[in-house]
């Protein structure tokens, strides 16, 4: 799933408008428009929501649901009901796609400013994820980056060995 020449890689500040829409960075527009003219968002935490080429979202998406119907259609998931349902009730309401229009500019979604917790002529920070994009909250934004930055190196020597 990760192609090594679409690293989405940066942070930036942007302002949401009254209509929810926000500008993406311009180099980021075609890796996560691909042929389609739109991404996938994504709910990933409270106060973040994440964009992905939808193709590559739909691979893996499709991928794992092939594998959860094998497993209850083999009988290995009967006992696993309420796991199932909880699977079911997340994935029906994680991602949406959306088009992405002139300029970079795109919406967030309805069922996904709650999560996101932002108001029109809020703040977000865009911030590459490497293989998404990630728009957060930045009150969120600064608590996990806070939290995370101190093992940075030790990720990057794992990841890179």
């Amino acid at each position: 799933m990760i192609d090594t020449h679409d690293l989405f890689l940066g942070e930036w500040p942007r302002a949401i408008d009254d209509r929810y829409r926000l500008s993406l960075p311009p180099e980021w527009v075609g890796p996560l428009a691909g042929e389609s003219e739109g991404c996938t968002w994504a709910k990933e935490r409270p106060g973040c929501l994440s964009l992905w080429n939808t193709a590559k979202w739909q691979g893996w998406l499709d991928a794992g649901v092939e594998l959860m119907k094998s497993k209850i259609r083999s009988g290995r998931l009967d006992r696993r009901t309420e796991s199932v349902q909880l699977f079911g009730r997340l994935l029906s309401t994680r991602h949406r796609t959306a088009p992405i229009a002139g300029r970079g500019r795109i919406t967030i979604p309805d069922a996904f400013r709650e999560f996101l917790g932002v108001e029109p002529g809020g703040n977000v920070q865009i911030v590459g994820a490497a293989v998404c994009v990630e728009i957060w909250r930045p009150e969120s934004w600064s608590q996990h980056i806070g939290e995370q930055m101190p093992g940075f190196r030790q990720l990057f020597d794992q990841l890179t060995e």
